[in-house]
């Protein structure tokens, strides 16, 4: 399991928040979609399955609807997503202000190793600023994962670096992500928790996650509770995703 970032990890801003960011305690990350709602989050590579993740997100005054939509061609052997906030609403003043989030992220994972409960994922990512930030971002994740039984530990390790610096598009990004989770049965439901350090234009923050998985037929519905920024401002930020895999959906259906 990674959040992935895939990124992994991690966890991320969009809109006008995403220039606030540089500037202030609260991590670049804190409101970009994300891979399901976990520090560290990596879902099986489903080869032919086309797999869609919607959400709400709850981070001080700012909602937004998260959203992933993961494509994994069969003779690919690995699987391309595309990661966007379908609505960002924050309050500026007196108004709340509602939009398309500001950027796209994208992140291509294959797995380079599965060996005896030992994974390790490779996932090159990339972001396209599409209203109020200059330039993109491109960088990689690795994912480490490791399952014993019930057990399984996650990391997530990501880098990026900004292609045309701007005041809300840092240099350099570092997320280190690490989820422990628990399962509990044999029908997939699961407890997680987490830590993540993001280091950014030179600022660190740190931040921990408690969570639970709840299955379903063709897919899973994923809670969490963060406490974001501990060592500078802290912040609350709660997350709820439900994540469908249509290609088990289809296959049923044939």
């Amino acid at each position: 399991m990674v959040r992935a970032a895939l990124a992994l990890l991690a966890v991320a801003g969009a809109g006008c928040q995403a220039q606030q960011q540089a500037v202030s305690s609260q991590p670049l990350n804190a409101s970009v979609s994300d891979f399901g709602v976990s520090f560290a989050f990596s879902p099986p590579i489903c080869a032919g399955c086309v797999q869609t993740e919607l959400g709400f997100q709850s981070l001080e005054d700012g909602r937004y609807a998260p959203a992933v939509v993961t494509i994994a061609p069969a003779w690919l052997h690995a699987d391309a997503s595309v990661l966007v906030n379908a609505a960002d609403s924050e309050v500026f003043g007196t108004r709340r202000i509602t939009h398309f989030g500001n950027r796209l992220d994208f992140a291509l994972r294959g797995k380079v190793l599965d060996h005896d409960g030992l994974a390790l994922t490779l996932a090159p990512w990339g972001t396209a600023f599409i209203r109020g930030v200059q330039g993109g971002r491109a960088g990689a994740a690795l994912l480490p994962q490791y399952t014993r039984g019930n057990n399984q530990f996650v990391a997530q390790f990501l880098l990026t670096g900004a292609v045309g610096i701007s005041a809300g598009n840092p240099r350099t990004d570092y997320i280190g992500a690490f989820d422990y989770t628990r399962a509990i049965g044999q029908r997939g439901y699961a407890f997680f928790a987490g830590l993540q350090h993001e280091i950014t234009a030179g600022e660190q923050t740190v931040g921990i996650e408690q969570g639970m998985i709840v299955p379903f037929r063709d897919g899973q519905v994923e809670l969490a509770a963060q406490q974001l920024t501990l060592n500078a401002d802290p912040a609350m930020q709660f997350q709820a995703r439900v994540i469908v895999n249509w290609g088990r959906v289809l296959a049923r259906r044939r």
